[in-house]
């Protein structure tokens, strides 16, 4: 069965992503030292590619001044309920300048090492009830 969550880290930095949250529940968490962002499934851009599947999220968004993205690419990776596979994959940052930036700056792209591991879970479609 294909995997759904998955925890990566490298270079500071830790995701915890789940694949077929309910829309309103944080499906991806991005932290980095002190700094944390949460991030519906509406807010997660996924594409399939001939590398793998790039996992996308916008870290600082002004459509102004620019900003910076974070993605990674997930393979794809068939575990059993209850049990984790390791994986190592790579992490991308794009730093990017909007139109009113000064000056303006062509995107650049930054790389990091990440390993993780897999698992195939049961994903909840509501909060549990609060006791």
């Amino acid at each position: 069965m294909a995997a759904n969550k998955f925890v990566l880290k490298g270079s500071g930095v830790e995701v915890d992503y789940t694949i077929g949250a309910n829309p309103s529940f944080p499906a991806l968490v991005y932290t980095a030292g002190a700094f944390q962002k949460k991030f519906k499934p509406n807010q997660i851009l996924s594409e399939d590619t001939g590398l793998g599947e790039m996992v996308s999220v916008a870290l600082i968004l002004s459509i102004d001044t620019g900003g910076e993205r974070f993605g990674f690419f997930l393979p794809l990776i068939n575990v059993e309920r209850g049990q984790t596979a390791h994986f190592s994959t790579v992490g991308v940052y794009e730093t990017f300048s909007g139109p009113n930036s000064i000056p303006h700056r062509p995107s650049t792209w930054r790389c990091i090492e990440m390993t993780g591991t897999a698992q195939s879970v049961i994903v909840p479609l509501e909060e549990p009830a609060k006791v």
